[in-house]
């Protein structure tokens, strides 16, 4: 293979570089939001100081909400904004305080019962921290202690002295995803990873210990910590167990099969402890360590919240909690033992689009974050008809009029056939997984013109390294993985060029869990796509230090347009043509940069929330609006591109 070289003398590459970005005055016609969905991310369960048993639900918006529903009236009483924020992944609730971590922002709220009063308090840690996973609270010390991704941190917040950033939890470990107080043993547990890890941490001396046994070190995290009678109930994930140990010497005690996200706390009038294994409810009494099933084939499914209340007219405990992540929840006496399912009046908020794409059928789809549901717009009939989720797509392509979806998690390939209905289960399903090789996100995907084959390109799961490059054949329905062809990078951004029959695969160097973003570099290489086991042609670009080759591109004419980090570039004749700067910086761990192609036979895309225009003709850049989040052309070469919240489209 003929190996492509790049040589650009340094004076012409900055007469490219330096060239001044433009500005002009486009118009855009706003399509509006395109999904709505009712997706509670967490709750709990409390009484405030008047004994109003009142359940706190998170839900998942644009902004995420919290929901106060009285559990003795059934009604909604209270919705607050979680301003700055789409989701929320921990809270904490007791008679005087409701926390509530989030996401994006890793913003921390406070929410008063009492008065029923929000507060924003702040971001917890750094400006690369993501999302607040787990939260306790400290009643002897008033203190919230959190942890939080992506750096993987421990944080402390007192009311009046702010927050304190306690660092890292374990070296290499990316995600703290639960936290517990010991108060008995001024300690706390902490669930780290990914792979898991479990820390004890003595909050005086700040001492770690990792007690987690050598046979579950290789579950991917620990997404509940719980601690009653002198024990510590783990929750595991994936797999459907709660380890139990002593909390003051580590001891492992025993597993219990369990699908609920952890146990309850010690049961105000038993010793005992309760949580959820398949369809039915169990007590674990803490003193004989034996487990009783008290509710059989009840539960329809997991369920992710478990708190005591007492409500008026009924004597005795009640345990109560969220079902699912919709409006079901269940009550369950602990006196009588009768157990209800019940459905809380929750209102559908819109939800935050993750990625955009053009079908075959000149349709744009648009894929909520989190939720995975879908809308499909039809610039025809100017209609949004909203469909039922299939995981949250990270990429799409077509190949002979049917579609193919890129699906997170377990990097999972759905097949669309828009002919027909939309069928959940059945039209999209599901091809193929590539769990089983480690990879978790299909970020990139590319069809393979004249052949029945698709290209996707992944990043792994977390906790493990190298992204793969997949080719998967749609009529023989088998597939082919190429694994670290960059070492412990991930494949961002895929296009197939015609003319050369070449794949052109760009990287992200954030395929595995701690990387120095100074000395390593994201690579544009090629391969035949007839031969993907060939030597990778790797191809030199004038760049130093970049993250991301996070978006490719090919015209008609046979030009390769790409985003190196902030900066498009055109690739042809073996030689980077043109180096043109949109962005002076990017930001986080994921490419978020996109290319289209207009009807125009101009490239406009998206980085750091800059929509901008590529001229081809004279290489000029334009900014066209900022705020942006992603473009996509359908087959006409119209353009469209979301905000997050909204579709837009832009009028060329």
């Amino acid at each position: 293979m003929k190996k492509v070289s790049v040589i650009i003398s340094m004076l012409v590459l900055s007469s490219l570089i330096f060239q001044p970005v433009s500005s002009s005055a486009p118009s855009f016609k706003k399509i509006g939001p395109q999904i709505t969905s009712l997706n509670a991310t967490a709750a709990a369960s409390a009484l405030n100081k008047k004994g109003e048993p009142f359940m706190y639900t998170v839900l998942q918006g644009l902004p995420a909400k919290l929901a106060v529903t009285n559990l003795t009236t059934g009604k909604l009483v209270d919705i607050e904004s979680l301003d700055g924020s789409t989701a929320g992944w921990s809270i904490k609730a007791d008679r005087d305080n409701v926390w509530i971590g989030t996401t994006p922002g890793e913003l921390l709220f406070r929410y008063d019962p009492n008065t029923m009063k929000m507060t924003k308090l702040g971001k917890a840690t750094t400006k690369n921290g993501t999302s607040i996973w787990g939260l306790t609270y400290s009643s002897s010390s008033k203190t919230v202690y959190g942890v939080s991704g992506n750096e993987g941190k421990l944080f402390s917040y007192i009311q009046g002295k702010g927050f304190k950033d306690l660092g890292t939890v374990l070296a290499g470990k990316t995600e703290a995803k639960s936290v517990e107080e010991d108060a008995a043993n001024r300690q706390l547990f902490i669930g780290a990873g990914s792979p898991a890890a479990l820390v004890a941490y003595d909050i005086k001396s700040r001492k770690k210990e990792s007690f987690l046994p050598a046979k579950y070190k290789g579950q991917k995290q620990i997404d509940d910590i719980q601690t009653a009678g002198g024990y510590v109930f783990v929750k595991l994930n994936p797999a459907a167990k709660i380890l139990v140990f002593e909390a003051k010497t580590k001891k492992f005690v025993k597993e219990l099969s369990a699908t609920s996200k952890g146990v309850s706390a010690k049961a105000p009038s038993e010793n005992a402890v309760y949580y959820g294994s398949g369809t039915s409810l169990y007590q674990y009494n803490l003193r004989t360590g034996k487990s009783v099933q008290v509710v059989n084939n009840r539960i329809p499914t997991s369920l992710v919240s478990l708190d005591f209340i007492k409500m008026p007219g009924v004597s005795g405990d009640i345990l109560t909690g969220k079902v699912g992540n919709s409006d079901r929840y269940f009550t369950y006496q602990l006196g009588d033992r009768s157990y209800s399912n019940l459905n809380l009046s929750l209102p559908e908020q819109p939800v935050e689009l993750h990625k955009i794409g053009a079908g075959s059928d000149g349709k744009i789809y648009s894929s909520g974050f989190l939720n995975g549901k879908m809308g499909t717009y039809q610039a025809s009939a100017n209609k949004t008809v909203r469909q039922e989720a299939i995981g949250q797509m990270e990429s799409m392509t077509s190949l002979n009029e049917i579609l193919y979806f890129g699906v997170y998690p377990g990097a999972k390939i759905l097949e669309y056939n828009p002919s027909s209905a939309w069928i959940s289960g059945r039209n999209p399903k599901q091809v193929a997984t590539y769990d089983g090789n480690g990879q978790d996100r299909p970020m990139a995907a590319a069809s393979i013109e004249g052949t029945s084959k698709i290209a996707f390109g992944t990043a792994p799961r977390a906790g493990l390294a190298g992204g793969a490059l997949i080719i998967y054949d749609t009529s023989a329905h088998k597939s082919s993985v190429r694994h670290q062809i960059i070492k412990d990078q991930s494949i961002a951004s895929l296009a197939y060029h015609p003319g050369s029959k070449m794949i052109y695969a760009g990287t992200s160097i954030f395929g595995k869990g701690s990387v120095n973003k100074n000395t390593t570099n994201a690579v544009l290489f090629a391969l035949p796509a007839g031969n993907t086991r060939a030597k990778p042609e790797v191809i030199k670009l004038p760049f130093k230090h970049v993250q991301f080759i996070s978006a490719l591109t090919v015209l008609k004419d046979g030009r390769l347009v790409g985003m190196a980090d902030g900066s498009v570039f055109v690739f042809t004749n073996g030689k980077v043509l043109v180096v043109r700067p949109v962005s002076s910086k990017v930001t986080g761990y994921t490419p978020n940069a996109s290319l289209a192609i207009g009807k125009d036979g101009n490239v406009y895309g998206t980085v750091e929330g800059i929509l901008f225009k590529l001229d081809m003709k004279s290489y000029k850049t334009s900014v066209l609006r900022k705020g942006t989040k992603q473009a996509a052309a359908d087959s006409a070469g119209n353009v469209y591109f979301h905000d997050g919240k909204e579709l837009w489209k832009l009028n060329i």
